[in-house]
């Protein structure tokens, strides 16, 4: 009799059952994920820390720059007030000006018209006479001649009945001593005819014995001597002594 072969029988709670497998983590893609994304957070809140910084440093400088526009506004206040007063002051000091400037004019007008009077009154030749130093540049070389015996013709002239007299040769003394040099007939005879000229009726020029002389009135010396500056005694006593 032929045996047969017992078929072996697993119990069921002998089957084989399906083992999962565990994942390896080294060198796994995952685990470097999770790596990539650690770093990239520590980087990032590295980064808030030094944006955080930077905001509190803004912010403390804005407060400085506040700080220090509020005391500019302070400054800049307290400078419109100072330049109000001396807008203020000084309105009140071109006022003032302008006020003594106006009385200025009224004392030079004032001046102006009497000075027109005063000269309205003298002859050409006292006018002459008593011209200021800086007005002489403008004359002729013969018109400051004339002027030059003219204001101190007292000390150059002799005294006679009609007055007082100056002749050519006196003349010619004068201005050798004024000017270093003998002046030309001609010239003497120019200065006298402007002597003759601007004295008007108060002055004449005559020849006698072949001499020609200038005659003043006691008036004309007189007003002449009134009107003309300090008499330069220098050139006088020289004269004097040559007579």
């Amino acid at each position: 009799m032929e045996v047969k072969p017992h078929a072996i029988e697993h119990p069921p709670h002998a089957k084989r059952s399906r083992r999962t497998a565990t994942p390896h983590l080294g060198g796994h893609p995952m685990t470097d994920s999770l790596e990539d994304l650690q770093s990239r957070l520590d980087e990032l809140e590295d980064r808030v820390d030094a944006l955080e910084n930077q905001k509190s440093d803004l912010e403390e400088t804005v407060d400085a720059q506040a700080e220090t526009i509020a005391s500019q506004r302070e400054q800049l206040k307290a400078q419109r007030e100072r330049l109000n007063e001396y807008e203020e002051k000084l309105t009140v000091s071109s006022d003032h000006r302008k006020h003594l400037q106006q009385r200025i004019h009224a004392l030079e007008d004032t001046e102006d018209t009497d000075s027109d009077e005063a000269s309205q009154n003298k002859s050409p030749l006292q006018q002459l006479a008593s011209l200021p130093s800086k007005a002489v540049s403008k004359l002729t070389a013969n018109q400051e001649r004339a002027r030059f015996i003219a204001k101190d013709v007292r000390e150059y002239a002799k005294k006679v009945p009609a007055g007082f007299t100056i002749d050519s040769a006196t003349i010619r003394k004068i201005l050798k001593a004024k000017e270093g040099r003998t002046p030309h007939t001609q010239t003497i005879s120019r200065v006298m005819d402007f002597l003759d000229r601007l004295g008007k009726e108060d002055v004449q020029v005559v020849k006698r014995r072949g001499t020609k002389r200038t005659v003043f009135t006691e008036r004309a010396v007189a007003e002449l001597a009134s009107t003309s500056p300090k008499s330069n005694t220098a050139i006088t006593d020289v004269v004097m002594r040559w007579r």
